[in-house]
């Protein structure tokens, strides 16, 4: 008989090999799923430090903002009435009154008119006037 037409027998039994191509598609699956999982790793650790330094640049924020609090009640503090009136008392600041002369006018100073009231903004119109 001829051999090629016959069916194998156990002497001629194929064994299973191992499939190249298989073997190499599974091993791209996971080459690409390791990378994904590094750069998922790194894109976290990532994430962490950008966080670490907005709260650290929020912890500075806040200590400027009750600074800057602070300089602003200090400043109030010294610029109020009493304390003005304090330092001219010690002699420590010294006014001097502005001459009329030395005042210098935009507008032409208007009379007061009948109601002794200057009125510097106003929507209604004079009719009487005009």
């Amino acid at each position: 008989m001829n051999r090629r037409l016959s069916p194998p027998s156990n002497r001629y039994r194929t064994n299973n090999g191992i499939e190249i191509p298989l073997l190499a598609q599974w091993l791209v699956v996971f080459f690409v799923i390791g990378l994904l999982g590094l750069f998922f790793v790194y894109l976290k650790n990532q994430q962490h430090a950008i966080g670490e330094q907005t709260r650290l640049v929020e912890a500075k924020m806040s200590e400027l903002h009750a600074h800057h609090d602070a300089l602003i009640a200090k400043v109030t503090a010294l610029t109020s009435r009493g304390a003005l009136q304090k330092r001219l008392d010690e002699k420590y600041l010294d006014l001097v009154p502005i001459a009329e002369t030395a005042i210098a006018r935009t507008t032409p100073a208007r009379n007061l008119g009948e109601e002794r009231t200057m009125r510097t903004a106003s929507l209604r119109r004079n009719l009487e006037t005009e």
